[in-house]
């Protein structure tokens, strides 16, 4: 069977990539994803939290104008805002952590509010005793409806003609004239291009294609959610302190909490570690007494990938003509997905459809 792209991988990365490419027109498209339903891995185990300035302005490009995309996005993806407005909180107990973050917001035009220890204290007075210089404040943040948006990149392709396989893993892929030629248990696909969106296993995969793929790190993440607590306020922003490394938001009447741990684990689906937990109490006293006895009521881990820089691989591979890169999102591909598939897709056209002008 000949197609013109085929992507491995049906989580964000990859369905975002379909979307845009199939609504550029473009036809001859599959997805291939190993697992019995899109999105079992980093995309459905995530915080749902979007955050519009991230680490680096590299990824705040992304990051922001992923955002604006959830807050109005395309109609045929939904006909309605993808992300809940509760506001998100970026704390720091450095000067130059708020300094960065303000710098940031700036220049990419993120709305934005600086909050001294009084004002941080009137948003989220249950963390008056935490340690913070004091915060700044976004109030187009809030928390994604990851279901939502996951489904709406894959019904959009769908409608417009892609095909979307689950229990596709790829076996092999090799060089095929100036396609690719890739092998799943009960199918041979030639490609014009193969795009390798496939988180934790993109190194994996890159090394079956034969090209020079970069030492991708896939770091297992805990995630905790704490008993009901009567002190829970639905509507409160979720808070991120930068500096201590920990993150929180309301959760179904409870907490939904990370303590950012990294570990280095293969790609699989990541078992919990049982010295998780401590971790986590031990990050959880820095925000102040109020948090020093929750009990947890369940946990979960997700691999987030990176590249040796911690930049987003975005782009043709410089060995093998034909294979593209969507891999090494680190956890922002929710928030980022619609500015990484539109990015994918107009490189990926630009070859594909040369221009003629």
């Amino acid at each position: 069977m000949r197609v013109k792209v085929a992507i491995i991988g049906g989580g964000f990365a990859g369905a975002a990539t379909a979307f845009f490419l199939s609504r550029a027109g473009l036809d001859g498209i599959v997805v291939l994803e190993r697992e019995p339903v899109c999105g079992a891995h980093a995309s459905g185990r995530n915080a749902a939290m979007c955050r519009s300035v991230a680490e680096t302005s590299q990824w705040t490009a992304l990051t922001s104008r992923g955002a604006a995309l959830l807050r109005e996005p395309p109609p045929d993806l939904s006909p309605a805002p993808l992300v809940t407005r509760t506001g998100g909180i970026l704390v720091g107990t450095e000067r130059a952590t708020l300094a960065s973050v303000e710098a940031q917001a700036a220049a990419f035009g993120v709305r934005h509010q600086r909050l001294d220890r009084a004002g941080l204290d009137a948003r989220w007075p249950l963390l008056s005793g935490m340690a913070a210089e004091g915060a700044v404040s976004f109030p187009d943040d809030g928390v994604i409806d990851v279901h939502g948006l996951l489904q709406g990149y894959l019904r959009a392709s769908r409608a417009a003609g892609v095909e979307v396989v689950t229990g596709a893993e790829v076996l092999s892929m090799r060089m095929a004239g100036a396609g690719m030629e890739l092998t799943t248990r009960d199918r041979t696909l030639h490609a014009d291009c193969v795009v390798i969106a496939a988180g934790a296993w993109a190194g994996v995969l890159g090394a079956l294609a034969g090209a020079d793929a970069p030492p991708f790190a896939t770091l297992r993440r805990h995630l905790f959610v704490s008993a009901r607590d009567r002190r829970v306020d639905a509507d409160a922003p979720w808070l991120w302190h930068l500096d201590e490394g920990i993150y929180l938001r309301p959760e179904s009447g409870a907490w939904l909490l990370s303590a950012c741990d990294e570990d280095a684990h293969p790609p699989s689906a990541p078992e919990v570690s049982p010295v998780a937990l401590e971790h986590l109490a031990e990050r959880a006293a820095l925000l102040g007494p109020g948090m020093q006895s929750l009990s947890i009521a369940r946990s979960w881990a997700c691999l987030r990938t990176f590249t040796p820089d911690r930049r987003p691989l975005i782009g043709w591979d410089r060995q093998r003509r034909p294979l593209f890169w969507v891999a090494g999102l680190g956890g922002h591909g929710a928030t980022a997905s619609g500015a990484i598939g539109e990015l994918a897709a107009e490189s990926i056209l630009a070859r594909l459809r040369p221009s003629t002008g």
